[in-house]
């Protein structure tokens, strides 16, 4: 029986040591569950914010692909008639805002009517793309750069080729400045003799012929018709750069070649 006892209470000892040994790593692992608490929620904060950012990216690529697709480069005569509207207007504030506004592009390197130069307008169409690619506040700066020194000057290059300086210059598109100044003797006759001013031409359309004489520029060197036109003003010597492009100076290009692409039924803004 004493030895029986003894058995039982040395099983008891151990017993006892193994529960103080168990609630000394109770206590341990409660202590490590305090400290790493704060870091949990540290983490679970963190995890939101990221997933908060992730959405935002997907939602900012989403609204990025958007604006990228209104005016596509290669597939602006594949759009339909909604697509158009929205590219042309796309088109005609990035115009305004980034080339007039930002960068003060003067009359001869934007003219006045490239809006009736498909040409142009393609043009103008993927230098907006490569815009909005390189305005993303992640991108490197070498590829911001990149838009300033090399897509910018070569679209700038490239209407140079599409329109036609011969013909085409602040104030007029398609008339040479022999033709120019016949028509403003025709004028001046006209206004003599008491006739109604005539017609610069008989073609129709978007692409027709047009002088404008209020919107013509100062001139280079001599004009021979200078004098005539008491409201023209005054020449300026070759040194004075151009006058920089403002959205009145293509408006009435821009309305009427949208007008032909999107339908008589369009809605001017």
């Amino acid at each position: 029986m004493g030895e029986q006892l003894r058995q039982v209470q040395h099983e008891l000892d151990a017993t006892i040591r193994q529960g103080d040994e168990t609630a000394g790593h109770v206590a341990e692992i409660a202590d490590i569950l305090g400290r790493m608490s704060p870091r949990l929620d540290d983490v679970e904060q963190g995890v939101a914010a990221l997933g908060g950012m992730v959405e935002g990216a997907v939602a900012g690529a989403g609204a990025r692909d958007a604006a990228l697709s209104l005016t596509p480069a290669l597939r602006w005569s594949q759009l339909d008639r909604t697509a158009r509207h929205a590219a042309w207007d796309a088109l005609g504030v990035f115009v305004s805002e980034v080339l007039n506004d930002d960068y003060q592009l003067s009359r001869l390197e934007l003219p006045d009517c490239w809006p009736v130069h498909p040409r142009a307008v393609r043009e103008l169409a993927w230098l907006r793309t490569l815009h909005i690619s390189s305005s993303d506040p992640g991108t490197r700066p070498e590829l911001v750069a990149e838009w300033h020194v090399r897509w910018l000057p070569a679209a700038i290059a490239n209407l140079a080729v599409a329109i036609d300086g011969r013909e085409c210059a602040p104030g007029k598109h398609r008339v040479t400045e022999e033709e120019r100044r016949r028509y403003d003797g025709a004028v001046r006759e006209a206004g003599s003799a008491g006739r109604h001013q005539p017609e610069l031409t008989s073609e129709r359309g978007v692409d027709r012929p047009r002088y404008f004489p209020d919107q013509f520029p100062p001139l280079r060197g001599h004009d021979s018709s200078y004098g005539a036109r008491p409201a023209r003003v005054a020449l300026l010597d070759a040194d004075t750069p151009a006058p920089p492009s403002r959205p009145e100076h293509w408006r009435v290009y821009f309305l009427d070649a949208r007008m032909a692409a999107i339908g008589e039924d369009g809605t001017d803004t």
